[in-house]
């Protein structure tokens, strides 16, 4: 398996941006996703990356960084590949880009629902906080948050 720089506009990125959009709507209805399109991705300078096994891309995630801080966007793993360690491989190169660029926390937000990926970002070292950015608390959303450098 091997990650690498994808952009959020690929065929293959949109395929599986198009399947996590249609797995959150299918949890909470549109009006409560926070979906950002692939173009908003490109046009915001998100760092994408993909996680290739021979050449079928079965994960992404993206990175956006925004004033102080970056913001995780877009994990998404096939299901048919889920336990493997494709979304630390993911998490462990959006969180490297985000440190080499100055960043020292990274934030994101998920759902009530997606119990696997809140016990993966615990897990991961992020730590539940109230919400952040333009985000507001709300039935569904849950916000994490990780230091990445070190502040002391």
């Amino acid at each position: 398996m091997i990650v690498k720089q994808v952009l959020p506009t690929d065929k293959d990125v949109v395929s599986l941006i198009e399947k996590l959009n249609e797995y959150q709507i299918g949890l909470y209805g549109l009006a409560a996703c926070n979906l950002e399109s692939p173009e908003s991705l490109l046009v915001n300078n998100a760092f994408m990356v993909g996680a290739f096994m021979e050449d079928t891309l079965i994960g992404i995630g993206a990175v956006k960084i925004v004033d102080t801080y970056a913001e995780l966007k877009r994990m998404f793993v096939r299901e048919e590949y889920r336990g493997l360690p494709c979304a630390t491989l993911i998490l462990t190169e959006l969180e490297n880009y985000a440190r080499s660029k100055g960043i020292a926390v990274v934030f994101l937000e998920t759902g009530n629902q997606h119990h696997a990926a809140i016990r993966f970002y615990k897990r991961m070292g992020y730590r539940e906080v109230d919400s952040f950015g333009a985000y507001r608390p709300n039935d569904v959303s849950v916000y994490f948050s990780k230091e990445l450098i070190n502040r002391s």
